[in-house]
């Protein structure tokens, strides 16, 4: 039998490995290496680690489209969260139960999930934690078709990120994605509402931010594209008979990947935000602004398309 501390370091490995490959979005690969690591924890005696493996599990067949299998993990890892009294991680769990919810389509659900999240935020005064859930239940509002309540809960996180960033207690980059969420979800509201004006400047503002991610992204995906090539080039020229079909290093495969993923995610929010102005100005009768959008939805789309495919 091994001895414990071998199947610790197992243990890590396969931890680290899995985090890896969820990161550039190779989710299969990652699904085995934390159910190998879920079977090393039968043997070693830690609530915590095995709390956050079955987690990661739970985050992956969400990320996959099986939510029905990432409702049953992230159940048992909020099983053991509360038994292990771990407030942060239980308020995360019901934000991620509430997100498989909402890509279920059972919505009531979801803000149920939301609302028990904002009550251990509130009482923890966990501000980023707060801002994240209020997006969340300003989202399902608008799914709800409770425009009013969802405009008062994207107000509140908008004021939370916005102080967050004034006072540098989270990374700008971070900030920008919930600002322009709630920015989002208030565009929304005000559609809704049938106050299209108003929908178009707080949709305006979320499409300059979105963009400015989208195009940034697509600026570091390219340098690792360039950094890719410098990498193979060098080898090549350190080589005098150079090993055909010679793949770059694991560290750019990874960095690859990463930022393929990273585009993918700024690409759909960009593109949420775009279909929206474009029901806009639709309503608005001005068509050739509409067609226009329609079209930047179209190659956007193809971007992402191509990258993933790549």
């Amino acid at each position: 039998m091994k001895p414990i501390s071998s199947h610790q370091q197992e243990l890590k490995n396969l931890y680290q490995k899995g985090d890896r490959l969820y990161s550039i979005g190779q989710l299969e690969t990652a699904l085995k290496a934390f159910q190998k690591a879920l079977e090393i924890t039968k043997l070693i005696n830690s609530t915590e680690l095995r709390l956050d493996i079955i987690y990661r599990i739970g985050l992956v067949h969400c990320r996959i489209g099986e939510y029905a299998n990432a409702l049953k993990y992230l159940e048992l890892s909020l099983e053991l969260a509360k038994k292990i009294k771990n407030h942060t991680k239980i308020a995360t769990i019901y934000n991620e139960k509430g997100e498989a919810y909402r890509l279920l389509g059972e919505y009531s659900d979801a803000l149920k999930c939301y609302s028990k999240a904002l009550k251990i935020f509130i009482k923890s005064k966990d501000k980023l934690g707060l801002g994240k859930t209020l997006n969340h239940i300003s989202t399902i509002d608008n799914l709800l078709g409770l425009p009013p309540e969802s405009l008062n809960f994207s107000r509140k996180s908008l004021n939370i990120f916005q102080k967050l960033r004034q006072s540098a207690k989270i990374d700008k980059i971070v900030s920008q994605i919930h600002e322009s969420t709630a920015l989002h979800n208030m565009g929304e509201a005000y559609f809704l509402l049938i106050r299209p004006r108003q929908a178009q400047a707080f949709l305006e503002m979320a499409l300059d931010i979105r963009k400015k991610l989208w195009e940034d992204s697509l600026e570091r995906l390219n340098l690792t594209f360039d950094s890719s090539n410098d990498s193979s080039q060098n080898q090549h020229n350190r080589n005098i008979f150079p090993v055909p079909g010679k793949m770059p290093t694991y560290q750019h495969q990874d960095n690859d990947g990463f930022h393929k993923s990273i585009v993918a995610q700024y690409g759909t929010d960009l593109l949420k935000t775009i279909n929206s102005m474009e029901k806009v100005y639709q309503y608005l009768g001005q068509q050739q602004h509409a067609d226009n959008y329609h079209q930047q939805a179209l190659e956007i789309a193809n971007k992402i398309n191509n990258y993933s495919e790549g």
